[in-house]
């Protein structure tokens, strides 16, 4: 009978080492997914199927300790939602004072093109009017060209 004893309590430190393993996120039997359950640590042990119900007082504590992960990690989860949150505000908030320094630039270089081209329209019509002075002015002087006496055209 002292050998079924060593020979549970040697099940039982391997359940109690498969579990830290599990917590700890370091399984050797089992995929590292972070998900804990009763079969995950019975197979983490390398027991058969069903042993860990053997040990009802390991399988209570278990479920205890199974209950406070979950309950770590869902306020862990909760917290990381609102800081993702309050970090996708901030970046909203950015994007929308980004977005009005571009329209008011946008704004700004529409202005400045229309008083360019404005201006520039200005100075074709003032380049066009003395054009049409110069032209004005040398059919005036063809009217007063005087021709020389000696008859040679100049």
């Amino acid at each position: 009978m002292t050998e079924q004893s060593d020979r549970g309590r040697e099940t039982l430190i391997r359940l109690e080492q498969a579990l830290e393993r599990l917590i700890e996120g370091k399984p050797l039997n089992t995929k590292p997914d972070g998900r804990i359950s009763l079969k995950r640590i019975n197979d983490e042990a390398g027991l058969s199927s069903g042993g860990i119900y053997y040990y009802s007082e390991f399988v209570e504590i278990a479920n205890q300790r199974i209950q406070l992960l979950k309950q770590s990690l869902a306020v862990s989860k909760s917290e990381k939602s609102k800081q993702a949150e309050s970090k996708l505000r901030e970046q909203r908030d950015k994007e929308k004072e980004l977005k009005e320094r571009y329209r008011t630039q946008r704004d700004q270089i529409k202005a400045f093109s229309d008083q360019v081209v404005a201006h520039n329209a200005q100075l074709e019509f003032t380049l066009f009017e003395a054009l049409e002075k110069v032209s004005l002015l040398e059919q005036q002087l063809e009217i007063y060209k005087v021709s020389p006496i000696t008859g040679k055209k100049v």
